[in-house]
């Protein structure tokens, strides 16, 4: 009877914290400090306007500790009057009551019982139908609980302290991290909406490549560390649609471009508030060389049985010649898409997210902190050359096809032997007649591997037409766009391609 009427008690306590709201206080009292946490590491906030934020986030956590606490009481009194209830009706003593309710069985039984519990009103919970909402959509481009937020806003504060951390792990995990394994890297780079990721995500699947993923965020100069640790802190790995939706699904195990990261720590004076400013070979850095060539090493050892390290990161267009410094060995790959579709795909991409930062200010934290500068409020044109517009101008087709123009007569000029320019139109159109010659440019262990991946792609649809768009900048562009393609890899077959979908 003791034992029935404590846990009628316990189910008592779950209900009072539920009816009552408890989790959603907690989630505010951790989005409220991680804001103020936001606000003081923020290096162009001033000090006025640090302590106007603490202030306040003062008063609102001091509001919700009292929220919570009375939540508190009020579970607790809901648990104590079944319990005393049990004991004034005789069905036993309220010493007794106290004696089994504090002895180890007890609780470890209670403990997991009421986390069952719980979880299991979640799922009834999210298994109601109920209509899609714009906070329903938020949570899906955005999957990060306030833990995980708070997490990634405590690694995102401080890009030296994240190389302070793989410093750390580089000494850790010393016989774990071969030299070796920075040979021959790929490096998969153009402007976003090129085709970037599907030809990571091609690549990442076969046996020999090693990319970051997904399970080394937030801290992801530590890849060996925080794939032990991380899983403590991170949600499960179920696929599901990234943020940009365009259809390609993501889970913890997907690469994706966290390289930029790195850059970040080593190059901060190239981030400015309204752009990025590019690199050249006299920003060659030994430290940061010999620091990239073991993080390619450390990343490779994450996968088992991979011996070369692949990365896309859309922001290496800018320092190519820097690249080819650090790696000399390395393949670029520069996938280049007919600038109609590809600044159509730029515009789209960049009205999704402003809409998305300003219902999620999350997403702008989470963009910025991984060095995504490409989109949205989070926008940073990279600086292409000198008098190029800002952010604010990015209102309509003409920006987007002068910033195509200068992306690619910049690429045009810095490119050296190792980049590989592939007409991504024409290499979906037509994979099985350009993998094979991908395989030979990347020097493939398994060229029969690279031959497979013809399923993953697929052939483009007719590029549209941008209405308003500057007819002389759409010439340039289709000039540029036919020089580059020229010099693609396999020009014949994309040729034939083109012809062959024409």
């Amino acid at each position: 009877m003791i034992v029935a009427a404590l846990l009628l008690g316990l189910i008592a306590f779950i209900a009072v914290l539920r009816i009552l709201r408890a989790e959603r206080v907690a989630r505010r009292v951790a989005s409220t400090a991680q804001t103020a946490l936001r606000v003081m590491s923020d290096p162009d906030t001033s000090d006025d306007e640090k302590e106007r934020e603490v202030r306040r986030a003062s008063v609102t956590l001091l509001g919700l500790f009292l929220a919570i606490a009375g939540i508190g009481v009020a579970a607790l009194g809901a648990t104590a009057a079944v319990v005393w209830g049990g004991a004034q009706a005789g069905l036993y003593s309220l010493d007794a009551a106290i004696a089994v309710a504090s002895s180890w069985p007890f609780l470890l039984g209670s403990t997991v019982g009421a986390v069952v519990l719980w979880l299991a009103l979640d799922r009834l919970g999210r298994g109601k139908p109920a209509p899609e909402s714009r906070e329903t959509a938020d949570r899906d481009a955005v999957p990060y609980g306030p833990m995980e937020q708070a997490l990634h806003n405590f690694a995102f504060a401080s890009p030296a302290r994240q190389k302070r951390l793989g410093a750390l792990e580089t000494r850790l995990f010393r016989r774990r991290i071969d030299p070796e394994r920075s040979a021959r890297p790929v490096f998969v780079t153009s402007l976003p909406r090129a085709g970037t990721t599907i030809m990571l995500n091609a690549m990442a699947g076969l046996p020999e490549f090693a990319s970051a993923t997904y399970r080394h965020m937030p801290f992801t100069l530590a890849p060996l560390l925080w794939s032990r640790i991380g899983p403590i802190f991170q949600q499960g790995a179920a696929k599901g649609e990234r943020a940009h939706g365009d259809g390609l699904e993501v889970s913890g195990d997907s690469p994706e471009a966290f390289e930029e990261m790195l850059w970040m720590a080593f190059y901060p004076d190239h981030y400015r508030q309204d752009r990025i400013l590019p690199w050249n070979v006299g920003h060659y850095d030994q430290a940061f060389a010999e620091y990239f060539r073991v993080h390619m090493a450390k990343v490779v050892a994450t996968k088992p049985g991979a011996r070369r390290y692949l990365s896309k990161n859309n922001a290496n267009i800018a320092r190519l010649p820097l690249i080819e410094a650090i790696c000399p060995d390395a393949t670029v790959l520069v996938p280049v898409r007919d600038p109609r579709a590809h600044v159509a795909s730029l515009m789209r991409q960049h009205a999704r997210f402003l809409d998305l930062h300003a219902r999620e200010p999350f997403g702008r934290r989470y963009m910025e902190g991984v060095g995504h500068f490409e989109f949205g409020a989070a926008l940073r044109p990279i600086a292409f050359r000198e008098g190029a517009p800002g952010p604010e101008a990015a209102t309509g087709p003409d920006f987007w096809l002068r910033y195509w123009i200068d992306a690619y007569e910049h690429v045009l000029a810095t490119a050296g032997r190792g980049v590989v320019f592939v007409d991504h139109d024409a290499f979906c159109a037509a994979p099985g007649a350009h993998l094979p010659l991908l395989a030979e440019e990347i020097g493939a262990a398994d060229p029969a591997q690279v031959a497979g991946l013809v399923p993953m792609f697929r052939a483009p649809g007719p590029a549209p037409v941008l209405e308003g768009a500057d007819p002389a900048l759409l010439t340039r562009a289709a000039a540029l766009h036919d020089n580059l393609c020229r010099r693609a890899l396999g020009a014949g077959a994309a040729q034939y391609a083109k012809e062959a979908t024409a």
